[in-house]
């Protein structure tokens, strides 16, 4: 598993050369511009009929950041280059975004048809992330090298969280599994260690 978002191959799920029939709103990864997740998300949304496109997410996290001696929490992207279009028909969302003034191709082809975030993933982020696609930091404890998140989005996922940086106030979260797991940056401050 690696630990740069940034630089990981999102899970997509395997899928037979067919697109999935069964009318549910899937999230589909989109590959964009550095540093442009969240403009691009906003033309979307903006040039997209609301039938096709049920959302445009650019995912941001919270991460702890120490300037002049103070820490701050900053946002930065969770996926970067990356956005996710959720939709119930990927084929017809792929024609209209291919007629945009501007790139926005569907990664993650299988034969026929568009290879959607995989299912765990999606309802782990769907789950955690809040209305305005933010993972927001958690704080938790660890005793007898037992970690208990108290307070946000990580709490009740402490079994997937693999590495702690205590002193960044970084957890490294695996998803996805297998070959095609990541390990994704979430902000987490151990308030105390025994």
């Amino acid at each position: 598993m690696r630990a740069d978002a940034s630089a990981v191959a999102i899970p997509l799920s395997s899928l037979p050369d067919q697109c999935p029939s069964d009318g549910a709103v899937r999230w589909y990864a989109v590959h964009v511009p550095a540093g442009r997740e969240a403009s691009f998300a906003e033309k979307c949304r903006k040039a997209l009929d609301p039938a096709l496109l049920e959302d445009c997410i650019a995912s941001r996290y919270e991460r702890y950041v120490k300037r002049g001696g103070v820490w701050r929490i900053e946002t930065a992207p969770l996926f970067a280059e990356y956005v996710f279009v959720a939709t119930r028909d990927a084929e017809a969302l792929a024609k209209a975004l291919g007629r945009l003034s501007f790139a926005a191709p569907i990664v993650g082809r299988r034969g026929r048809a568009y290879a959607p975030l995989a299912a765990g993933v999606q309802s782990w982020l769907e789950s955690t992330l809040d209305a305005s696609h933010v993972l927001r930091a958690s704080e938790g404890r660890i005793d007898q090298g037992v970690l208990t998140v108290e307070r946000g989005p990580l709490r009740g996922s402490e079994r997937i969280v693999r590495k702690i940086d205590r002193r960044k106030r970084l957890a490294f979260v695996a998803l996805g599994g297998g070959d095609e797991g990541f390990l994704l940056k979430a902000a987490l401050s151990v308030l105390s260690k025994s």
